[in-house]
C-alpha cells in the first residue's frame, strides 16, 4: 500500500510502515507522527484520527500510543471485521479483561470473561433480554420519559443528553432491580458519582499506562464503592424474599437462574453482571437518542415524515417501518462505542495481513458503518438507505458482533423507539435560535462528535429547543 507524505504542521497525520513485532510478521502501516502526539490526538479526536487515517491508508491501519507502546490495529473492510468476528473464540478472546473497564465491572462480567466461562455467563444473562419478556419494560420507558418531559421548559434551549440520560438511568434501574421510589435516588446518585470523573483525562491515563487490574482509587474507587454496598443490599433483600418466582426484574429473573450443571450465580457474579449493565445499559442508549433528535432536527424532511409515521401508528393506521430506519441510521452515522478489541492469542490472515499473536486487533464501529464502498455519500444521514433492506451483518456494526455481540441490542432498539416515539407524538424540536448557520456547532452539518471517556457524543449535549405541538 501506497503511503503519504503530508506536512504534520497542516493538521494532517503522515504515514510510516509499522515494525515488525512478533514472529517475523508486521503490522500494517500507522501515521508517521510520534507515538505521544497519537496519544494524545487519540485521546482528544479519536474520530478526526480514524478519518485521517483511513483517507491516506486505507481500511487497516496501525496506531501506536506512549509510553506504553500499546499498538492497536483498526480495521473497517466488512470482510476484515466478518473474520475477527467469526475467527474462533480462543484465536480471538476480548482484550476488555485488560482494558481500564474490567477492574470496575469486575472479574465476572461478560465483557471481560472469555472462553467457557464467558459463554456460561452469556447464557444465564440472555433471557430476560428477549421475546415478550423485553416487551414487559415498554410501558417502564414511556413512564420514565413523561416523567422527565414533564419537567422541560418548552421555548428554550436545553442539552437532550442530560435528560435522555436521566430517562435511561430510570429505565434500567426499574428493569434491573424493580426497586420502589424510595431506593431508586441512593443508585442513581452513585452510578451518576462513579461516572462523572471518568473524562478524557482518565482516557488519556488509561493509554498512557500498562494495563491493570486493581480496582479504581481516588473518586472513582469511592463512587463504585458506594454502587457496590447498595448492589449487595439489593441482593441480600431479594435472595431473602419469597416472590422471585413472580418478579419480572432483571435481578429477580438472575436469582433463578441455572446454568447447564444447575448452578446459580454467586453474589459476587450477580454484583459484576449488574454494575456492567447499569453502566453499559443506559449511557449508550441515552446518548443515541441525544443523536437521533440532533440529527432529525437537522433534517425537518425526515423528521417530519417521522412523525406523520409516529400519529399514524397512534392512530391504528400505521407501522415503524421509517422509526426503524432512523434508529439503524443514526447509530450507522453516529455510533457511541467506536470500536471493539480482539487480542490475538495465534497468527491470523487479516485482508492483506497475517496479523502475528499478541496484535490487539479493533473492529472499528465508526469507520466500518461510514465505509464508503459500502455506503453512498456515507457521511450522510440518510435513514432511506434501510427501508429497502436491512443493516447486513459485517458492515453495520453499533453493537460489535460474533458470539459478543451486544446482549442488550434489542433493548437499546426498543428503548430508542419507545423514547422517540413518545417525545415526538407530544413536542416538536427545533435546533436553537443562532445555531443555524453555526457550522459545526449548531447548522445542517451538526454538532460536532467529542469524546466522554469511552463514547462519543454531541459537542452541546444534542442542544434543540421544544415546542409544543400545534
Amino acid at each position: 500500500m501506497a503511503t503519504a507524505t503530508p506536512q504534520t504542521s497542516s493538521g494532517r497525520l503522515e504515514a510510516v510502515e509499522s515494525s515488525a513485532v512478533a514472529h517475523g510478521g508486521r503490522l500494517p502501516p500507522g501515521p508517521r507522527a510520534p507515538a505521544i502526539v497519537q496519544t494524545l490526538a487519540w485521546a482528544l479526536a479519536p474520530t478526526w484520527v480514524m478519518d485521517r487515517c483511513a483517507e491516506r491508508l486505507g481500511e487497516v491501519f496501525t496506531l501506536t500510543f506512549a509510553p506504553s507502546g500499546l499498538k492497536l490495529v483498526l480495521v473497517s473492510d466488512p470482510e476484515a471485521v466478518k473474520t475477527v468476528f467469526t475467527a474462533p473464540p480462543e484465536l480471538a478472546p476480548s482484550a476488555a479483561a485488560a482494558s481500564p473497564i474490567a477492574p470496575v465491572v469486575g472479574p465476572s462480567s461478560v465483557l471481560v470473561l472469555t472462553g467457557p466461562e464467558h459463554m456460561r455467563q452469556r447464557k444465564l444473562l440472555l433471557p430476560p433480554f428477549h421475546g415478550e419478556r423485553m416487551r414487559e419494560y415498554e410501558d417502564v420507558v414511556v413512564d420514565a420519559t413523561r416523567r422527565d418531559m414533564a419537567g422541560w421548559t418548552l421555548g428554550r434551549p436545553m442539552r437532550l443528553q442530560r435528560h435522555t440520560r436521566l430517562i435511561t438511568l430510570e429505565v434500567i434501574l426499574r428493569a434491573v432491580f424493580g426497586v420502589e421510589a424510595e431506593r431508586m435516588e441512593p443508585l442513581k446518585t452513585a452510578v451518576g458519582e462513579l461516572l462523572e470523573p471518568v473524562g478524557t483525562l482518565a482516557v488519556l491515563r488509561a493509554l498512557m499506562s500498562r494495563p491493570s487490574s486493581e480496582r479504581p482509587t481516588g473518586a472513582i474507587g469511592q463512587a463504585l464503592d458506594r454502587l457496590d454496598a447498595l448492589i449487595y443490599e439489593e441482593i441480600a433483600r431479594r435472595r431473602a424474599q419469597g416472590d422471585l418466582q413472580r418478579r419480572s426484574d432483571i435481578l429477580s429473573l438472575l436469582l433463578g437462574a441455572r446454568d447447564e450443571d444447575g448452578e446459580a450465580m454467586t453474589d459476587g457474579e450477580l454484583r459484576d453482571e449488574l454494575v456492567t449493565l447499569l453502566l453499559a445499559g443506559h449511557e449508550t442508549t441515552a446518548t443515541s437518542v441525544a443523536w437521533a433528535v440532533e440529527r432529525l432536527v437537522r433534517h425537518p424532511e425526515k423528521l417530519r415524515r417521522l412523525v406523520a409515521e409516529i400519529d399514524a401508528e397512534a392512530g391504528g393506521g400505521g407501522g415503524e417501518e421509517y422509526m426503524t430506519a432512523v434508529v439503524n441510521e443514526t447509530l450507522r452515522v453516529r455510533p457511541v462505542v467506536p470500536m471493539v478489541a480482539r487480542v490475538l492469542t495465534g497468527e491470523l490472515q487479516v485482508g492483506a495481513y497475517r496479523l502475528p499473536a499478541g496484535t490487539r486487533v479493533m473492529p472499528s464501529i465508526y469507520l466500518t458503518n461510514r465505509n464508503p464502498r459500502v455506503y453512498e455519500d456515507a457521511a450522510e444521514f440518510r435513514p432511506e438507505r434501510f427501508l429497502q433492506a436491512g443493516p447486513e451483518t459485517f458492515s453495520w456494526i453499533p453493537f460489535g458482533g460474533g458470539i459478543r455481540r451486544c446482549i442488550g441490542a434489542s433493548f437499546a432498539l426498543l428503548e430508542m423507539k419507545v423514547m422517540l416515539r413518545t417525545m415526538l407524538g407530544e413536542l416538536e424540536p427545533r435546533v436553537p435560535a443562532g445555531r443555524a448557520r453555526a457550522g459545526a456547532w449548531g447548522g445542517r452539518s451538526g454538532e460536532r462528535i467529542v469524546r466522554r471517556a469511552i463514547t462519543l457524543v454531541p459537542a452541546r449535549g444534542a442542544s434543540v429547543v421544544w415546542e409544543r405541538r400545534g
